[in-house]
């Protein structure tokens, strides 16, 4: 549950704790995804930081946690965003040349279809053409071999034509014989070019498919570099912004910090001038007290000479022991101590998160008093007082939420003062109050990131350990 102190501030260390944690994972699974036991690994090492966080940043704004946790998780995404530019940027390059290379691949195989095509009609034109001869040789050597040798014999009765003609009849056989295995040449010339054609068209579809397939490639290779280019540009813009965003809340934070200490001043000097009182009225209860011991002397005195030197021995052994019982009477200003320390625990059974003791600012970068102790419990947590006293101030505390400040006189002559800080209720407002009476209830108002009580001790007005009271 999201909870808001009088000054509006957003104060849930569940929600701080779930967007620094969800950021860092975010940035593991950009990276590439590494193995669940990494995944969970690295779960465990970002829960330990972010409790380490909040332990040390308990009263420090949620606005300031978040600018840094932004740019935090955006610093954690950019050399993984770099790489998959780098990757994307890769994919692409490669998927253009194997474009350019099926593109080589389709122009090859598209002129060696041309080149078979041009093949393949020349030799059917070839082949047409033997055939024309081989069918004219036939159709002359019909008519030479009409009639039979003998009687072209005894026809012809000149020897030199029918030599001729039978010289001639032999010429248009071997003629006739060369083009038919002419033409069984070209067949099967014809026959293996139809089988290269037909091999190298199916080449052609395959590469332009391959065409295909690359150039879609390539344009979705194109589209997700520029996508990874577009993601890097927008982190290094984040980036930039969640810088100046950190700084503004860093020099925002700076001032809430000296309104804190400025208001711990201003409890330090009321605290002084009750101690002022406190130690006046002290010294004139001493000075009554002292005056009564004089004055009962005095009249003891008296007594023993009106009544001789009989009672005289008695008397002054009544005025030794009524000395005692003065002395006794001014070091008793205030309730015995229970065992174990004078102060009681504001909120029993809660674990202590946070000790007194300088502490360092993981984002201010510098080193300042953790003033208190801090008692980690669920808001509505009842608080009680850890001693008798007088409240001297209830109420709106600016950085310290709401706040109840107890004053319990002087403590082996320290004037010891407690407070009370960021309550979710105020129930005691004035008056004396006894130890362990409700005072309020734990919460997370002023600067706080979650619920518990940032319990101090007050020397002087000067925060100390409370542990020395414990």
């Amino acid at each position: 549950m999201m909870r808001l102190g009088p000054n509006g501030r957003v104060c849930s260390r569940q929600a701080i704790t779930a967007a620094i944690a969800g950021s860092a994972l975010v940035a593991a699974a950009v990276a590439g995804g590494p193995a669940t036991a990494d995944l969970r690994d690295d779960k465990r090492k970002v829960e330990a930081k972010i409790e380490k966080l909040h332990d040390d940043l308990d009263d420090t704004s949620t606005k300031l946690i978040e600018a840094n946790a932004l740019l935090e998780e955006t610093q954690a995404k950019l050399p993984a965003a770099r790489n998959a530019l780098a990757a994307a940027q890769q994919a692409q390059a490669d998927a253009q040349a194997r474009n350019e290379q099926a593109k080589a691949d389709l122009a090859r195989a598209q002129a060696d279809e041309q080149k078979a095509s041009a093949d393949l009609e020349a030799t059917a034109a070839e082949m047409r053409d033997t055939q024309s001869r081989i069918a004219n040789y036939a159709a002359q050597l019909y008519q030479e071999q009409g009639t039979g040798t003998l009687e072209l014999a005894l026809e012809t009765s000149d020897l030199q034509q029918l030599t001729d003609r039978m010289v001639m009849a032999d010429t248009l056989g071997d003629i006739q014989s060369d083009a038919l295995a002419q033409l069984s040449t070209s067949n099967a010339s014809l026959r293996a070019t139809q089988d290269f054609l037909t091999a190298t068209r199916e080449k052609v579809a395959d590469a332009q498919r391959a065409t295909e397939a690359t150039l879609a490639e390539a344009r979705a290779a194109t589209a997700t570099a520029a996508q990874a280019e577009a993601d890097l540009e927008s982190l290094l813009d984040t980036r930039e912004k969640a810088a100046a965003a950190l700084d503004s809340e860093r020099e925002a934070e700076k001032q809430r910090l000296a309104e804190y200490e400025d208001q711990s001043d201003e409890i330090t000097t009321k605290l002084k001038e009750i101690e002022a009182r406190q130690r006046r009225e002290a010294a004139e209860r001493r000075k009554r007290e002292e005056e009564e011991r004089k004055r009962a002397a005095a009249a003891a005195a008296a007594a023993q000479n009106n009544s001789g030197g009989t009672n005289s021995g008695g008397s002054g052994g009544t005025s030794s022991s009524g000395g005692t019982g003065s002395s006794g009477g001014s070091g008793g200003s205030t309730n015995p101590p229970p065992s174990g320390g004078f102060l009681s625990t504001p909120v029993p059974g809660a674990w202590v998160s946070s000790e007194f003791g300088m502490r360092y600012h993981p984002i201010l970068n510098y080193w300042r008093l953790h003033s208190g102790r801090d008692y980690a419990a669920s808001c509505g947590t009842p608080v009680y007082a850890a001693a008798p006293g007088s409240i001297v101030s209830a109420g709106w505390g600016g950085g310290y939420g709401n706040q109840v400040v107890i004053a319990h006189g002087l403590v082996d002559g320290d004037s010891l003062a407690t407070t009370y800080n960021h309550l979710e209720r105020i129930v005691a407002t004035g008056g004396s109050v006894a130890r362990g009476q409700l005072v309020g209830y734990v919460g997370t108002t002023g600067l706080s990131t979650g619920c518990h009580l940032h319990f101090e001790a007050r020397v002087s007005g000067v925060p100390k350990d409370p542990r020395n009271w414990l």
